[in-house]
């Protein structure tokens, strides 16, 4: 049986002109309930991340057309994405304590223990991302990081490193709050879709970030 994670997300007024009234969220600190409570740069170079999801070919992946395939394969019905889950991780139903903006269309989760854990997000844009650049893109997301600072989550650095994750934009962010918490985040667009996914641990990093890695190798998002 899946357990229920309460996520906090904080939203971005400044992102509004992007989404229309969907405003940009980041996770604050995720917890599964019922259990047990790095480099930047001023003009981003884009580096490509590509691994094909089990039965799939690399030509499947970029094309924004799903195609996942495996007893393993998280693929949620109607969702724009799929991916292999780590192993090891147990998947959580997402509930949202909206506390500013507006909430993800869809979250689901995958837990080690209640603080080392991903979280994946949907955000449907009402503009098209794929018109926009990578500045634009890192602007209307810059308001989302300036409030989690000023409620005290320290990041690495303001601006992102851009990477790709199935051939589309993502914008990695790292940093830490001041109850040990650590946070990995990537900002994925394509077309209308913005994909966030949430690389959290307090004791597991390794495994969590392996199980991070793992995902957005895999990950296929259509768009």
């Amino acid at each position: 049986m899946w357990s229920t994670m309460s996520l906090r997300l904080i939203g971005a007024a400044a992102a509004l002109v992007l989404l229309a009234g969907c405003s940009t969220t980041i996770a604050g600190i995720p917890t599964a309930a019922g259990r047990d409570a790095t480099s930047t740069s001023s003009d981003p170079t884009p580096t490509t991340e590509t691994s094909g999801p089990t039965g799939t070919s690399e030509s499947d992946r970029g094309t924004g057309e799903l195609n996942c395939e495996g007893d393993n394969v998280v693929a949620p019905e109607g969702q724009p994405f799929c991916f292999d889950a780590p192993e090891g991780f147990t998947p959580d139903e997402v509930t949202i304590d909206n506390q500013a903006g507006s909430a993800a269309s869809y979250s689901t989760g995958l837990s080690l223990t209640p603080r080392d854990l991903i979280v994946i997000s949907v955000y449907e844009l009402s503009l098209d991302s794929d018109d926009l650049s990578d500045r634009e893109l890192i602007n209307a997301l810059s308001a989302v990081i300036e409030q989690l600072a000023e409620q005290g989550f320290d990041f690495t650095a303001t601006e992102p490193q851009v990477r790709e994750v199935d051939g589309a934009r993502a914008f990695y962010y790292t940093g830490n709050d001041a109850t040990g918490l650590f946070s990995d985040t990537y900002f994925i667009f394509r077309g209308r879709t913005e994909l966030q996914i949430n690389c959290q641990w307090e004791t597991m990093m390794t495994e969590v970030l392996n199980g991070c890695d793992d995902i957005r190798a895999s990950l296929q998002i259509s768009g």
